[in-house]
């Protein structure tokens, strides 16, 4: 799949939740990409989220969702390593330039 990176953010991934800012998304398409196994949710408001309720990303693979702009990604660990997530507004099938 060709996507084409609009902007980036990073947030730190530890043992506590965090939430991300609003985002920017001009097409509504958000790639994730974990330096470590995380739980994530996606949510209007920033949010908490728990190993029970989170969506599992899993180290070192691509995910991307459609989500309206303004949404919050909010993360936490799994396991005993802190680490980051790259948060990137995207558009897929465009020309790399």
């Amino acid at each position: 799949m060709i996507v084409k990176i609009i902007n980036t953010v990073n947030q730190a991934v530890t043992n506590t939740s965090g939430s991300s800012s609003a985002l920017d998304l001009p097409t509504n398409l958000v790639r994730l990409v974990a330096t470590i196994d995380s739980y994530i949710t996606l949510t209007a408001t920033a949010s908490t989220v728990t190993s029970a309720n989170g969506i599992l990303i899993v180290a070192s693979t691509e995910n991307i969702f459609s989500l309206p702009n303004g949404y919050f990604i909010n993360t936490l660990r799994v396991g005993g390593t802190n680490g980051t997530i790259g948060i990137s507004a995207v558009a897929v099938g465009s020309a790399v330039s």
